[in-house]
């Protein structure tokens, strides 16, 4: 829908796996934001944090570009 906001955050806490516990659930696959590994973690969240912005608030598309 364009904007990362507390709707995403829900998705996001739904495909939180931890520091090296791989996440292979498909629904999962865009949580998984820091390329270098298969897990969803703080580092995916740190990304998430750069994206966040709140509700009909356009994000950027290049946001979580690390």
């Amino acid at each position: 829908d364009g904007d990362v906001d507390q709707a995403d955050f829900g998705y996001f806490q739904e495909c939180f796996s931890g520091a090296f516990v791989p996440q292979n659930d498909p629904k999962c696959q865009g949580a998984k934001l820091d390329p270098y590994d298969d897990d969803v973690d703080m580092d995916d969240f740190a990304i998430f944090l750069q994206c966040f912005a709140g509700p009909k608030i356009p994000t950027d598309p290049d946001c979580a570009n690390p």
